[in-house]
């Protein structure tokens, strides 16, 4: 009886032992496994800051390098197309020559204020994105055969730092450019809507549901500058058809 109670004993006790030491190994296991994990979040929020890092240098150095071309091409091919165009009004010719050569000049002088434009919107330095907006809307319309609406409530409001303003400002630049060549749209719908968490961004068209947003075929640089901008700014952009036509791309952005 005294042999068996002991071996009950022993029994009970090797067991506890088992069972404390595989709670003591599956504990383990589980605080390594989520010291494992932790360590790779802190290393994966390490590699997306120097990524965010190495896009928003590569962005800098290019809006840096269109600004100083912006302003070669305003204060220097600029002025000396005005001063043209005053030398022209002193030339001993025919009115009519010299009122095509004015013309030509004229036409000459307003294509680099638009590039310069283009490279260096003026309007967002100084106005900010809604007017930035407004304005670039305006311009497109008069390329003829396309029509563009910007609509903004004045009740929203936008936070963002002026190097995601002018990010945005090219994502919408680059997208209506995409569908003035490959959508063959009638009508250009821009929407922006921000609140306190966070901003919408929609651009719809009733084209041939084709933009180059995601091209398969090809890796274009204006594919690339807007995901780096996307990226940039911390957005997310979202591709669809639309419900008769066209297509409807969609970016957002939490703060």
């Amino acid at each position: 009886m005294a042999e068996r109670e002991e071996l009950e004993f022993v029994l009970y006790i090797g067991t506890a032992t088992m069972v404390a030491v595989a709670l003591g190994l599956i504990a383990f296991i589980v605080f390594y496994q989520r010291k494992i994990i932790a360590k790779q979040r802190r290393i994966n929020e390490i590699e997306l800051k120097n990524q965010k890092r190495l896009v928003a240098a590569e962005i800098n150095t290019k809006e840096r390098e269109q600004k100083r071309i912006a302003q070669e091409l305003h204060d220097d091919i600029g002025s000396s197309l005005t001063a043209i165009r005053f030398m022209t009004q002193k030339i001993d010719d025919s009115q009519e020559v010299k009122k095509e050569l004015m013309e030509a000049l004229g036409v000459a002088a307003g294509k680099v204020r638009r590039i310069s434009n283009d490279l260096l919107p003026h309007v967002l330095e100084e106005l900010g994105l809604i007017d930035a907006l407004i304005f670039l809307t305006s311009e497109l319309n008069k390329s003829g055969g396309t029509s563009f609406v910007f609509t903004f409530k004045k009740k929203d409001f936008i936070i963002l730092e002026k190097g995601e303003q002018l990010s945005l400002y090219r994502i919408v630049q680059e997208l209506c450019n995409n569908i003035l060549k490959y959508a063959e749209a009638k009508n250009v719908q821009i929407e922006l809507k921000g609140s306190a968490t966070g901003l919408v961004l929609i651009i719809s068209d009733d084209g041939n549901g084709i933009i180059p947003v995601k091209n398969e075929r090809s890796e274009s640089l204006g594919l690339k500058n807007i995901e780096s901008r996307i990226q940039y700014i911390g957005g997310e952009i979202d591709r669809s058809l639309g419900k008769d036509k066209g297509t409807v791309v969609t970016i957002t952005k939490v703060y």
